[in-house]
């Protein structure tokens, strides 16, 4: 008898993953990827069972957004009850298509036969979002990112690496070992292969640490994909008090002015001022990709796999996983 209830156990648990495994490859997929911030979403609506163990995707969908109630909330319970890396900050309330695969999530559940006491609901709810936690971590540590090349320009192909890099929470990494990649390639030099942010100086006078991600000759370089902040503010003011170096720092295309505009707050002399250009990652790299490859194609296509020879066999293959490769198709 107890044999088998195991092997009907089994049979129940399988049906659940294989009604998982459907959704995910018919509703979570965009072109012939699963969009993580889907899978993010699935977690956060299976997390708000657990407290409101409703079918109906009514109870759960937010009037005001295209989320779920409490969405960002139930995404960060899920993603520390599995250990899991938060890819996308706000859990895909914005854009996770829920219309969609919600209510199939829901039948699954249901027809695996929710709606016994809370405690086997919550074993249920465990088996279902272990499954979308896999999916999460294969994007993490196994999938590439994988970048079209032909008929685009090298700042476009680095945007699309950063924004698939954004995608698996690890853009700040991939823009940094992607500049430091770019500054071998065209400087044909060898620098510190440091993993991200260890150059961040504790205090003033900490010798030891650099005062940015690079530093070459009289320039401190800073990889700062975020909106401005007071510790790379600070760090900027810095090294611009203590040394004559000039001072890059690198952000995304979209938040250039926004740094620009800060920066030209500070209480620094114009002398100093003179000594900050603030720029994009994707034209910092894509610039001297074109100009290596001679403005042709042909020569910009080859260099770009070049770069990403150089930041795969150098960077990833000291601090990255798979997952965190580059790979042109």
């Amino acid at each position: 008898m107890a044999k088998s209830k195991q092997i009907a156990h089994q049979e129940q648990d399988l049906l659940l993953s294989e009604a998982i495994a459907s959704i995910i490859a018919t509703t979570m997929t965009k072109g012939k990827k699963v969009v993580p911030a889907r899978l993010q979403a699935a977690l956060a609506l299976l997390e708000r069972l657990r407290e409101f163990p409703s079918l109906n995707i009514d109870d759960h969908k937010s009037p005001n957004s295209a989320g779920i109630i409490g969405h960002e909330g139930f995404g960060n319970t899920a993603h520390a009850r599995l250990n899991l890396d938060i890819l996308n900050k706000n859990h895909g309330r914005r854009s996770c298509n829920i219309g969609e695969w919600g209510p199939l999530l829901l039948k699954a559940m249901s027809d695996d036969g929710f709606g016994g006491d809370k405690k086997d609901r919550a074993a249920r709810i465990s088996l279902a979002q272990l499954q979308f936690a896999e999916a999460i971590r294969q994007i993490i540590e196994q999938d590439p990112i994988e970048v079209a090349i032909k008929s685009r320009s090298a700042e476009y192909v680095i945007q699309d690496a950063l924004e698939q890099a954004d995608e698996k929470g690890k853009s700040g990494e991939v823009a940094q070992y992607l500049v430091g990649a770019k500054l071998m390639l065209r400087l044909k030099i060898s620098i510190p292969v440091d993993a991200a942010n260890k150059g961040d100086r504790k205090t003033r006078v900490d010798s030891e640490r650099r005062r940015g991600d690079f530093e070459i000759e009289d320039a401190v370089i800073e990889v700062a994909l975020g909106t401005p902040d007071e510790k790379h503010i600070q760090q900027i003011a810095e090294v611009l008090e203590d040394t004559n170096k000039q001072v890059w720092l690198l952000t995304r295309h979209d938040r250039v002015q926004s740094w620009t505009l800060e920066l030209g707050n500070l209480d620094i002399s114009l002398p100093q001022r003179r000594r900050v250009i603030v720029t994009s990652v994707e034209s910092f790299v894509g610039q001297n990709i074109s100009e290596i490859g001679g403005f042709s194609e042909k020569g910009m296509s080859a260099t770009l796999e070049n770069l990403f020879k150089v930041y795969n066999e150098t960077w990833i293959a000291r601090h990255g996983t798979p997952g965190r490769r580059i790979v042109p198709k």
